[in-house]
C-alpha cells in the first residue's frame, strides 16, 4: 500500500536533505508501482527494472533542487516515469 501524501511529502523532504534512508523508504513504498507502470509501457522486465532504477536515481539527484512547496511527492515521481518513457536510453 502506498503511504499517504503527508508521509510521501516527508520522504521527499528527507531526500532533499540527503537522507538515503528516505529514498529507500520511498522506493519500498512506491517501487512496485513505478515498475508496474514502466513494465506496462515497455513490455520488457529487464528494461522496466533498469528504468525503475533510473527513475529513483533521478529523484535522488533532482530532489534537492525542487521547491519545498511541491504539491505532491507522487507527482514528482510520476514526472520521473514520464521523463524515462519520453527519453529512454538506446537499446544495446
Amino acid at each position: 500500500m502506498v503511504p499517504g501524501a503527508r508521509e510521501l511529502a516527508g520522504l521527499l523532504r528527507g531526500i532533499r536533505g540527503g537522507d538515503l534512508d528516505a529514498l529507500r523508504r520511498l522506493y519500498d513504498a512506491t517501487g512496485a508501482l513505478v515498475f508496474g507502470m514502466l513494465f506496462t509501457a515497455l513490455q520488457d522486465q529487464d528494461r522496466a527494472a533498469e528504468a525503475t532504477e533510473r527513475c529513483f536515481l533521478w529523484v535522488w539527484r533532482t530532489a534537492p533542487s525542487v521547491d519545498s512547496g511541491h504539491p505532491c511527492a507522487l507527482t514528482f515521481l510520476w514526472h520521473a516515469v514520464r521523463r524515462e518513457l519520453a527519453d529512454p536510453p538506446p537499446e544495446p
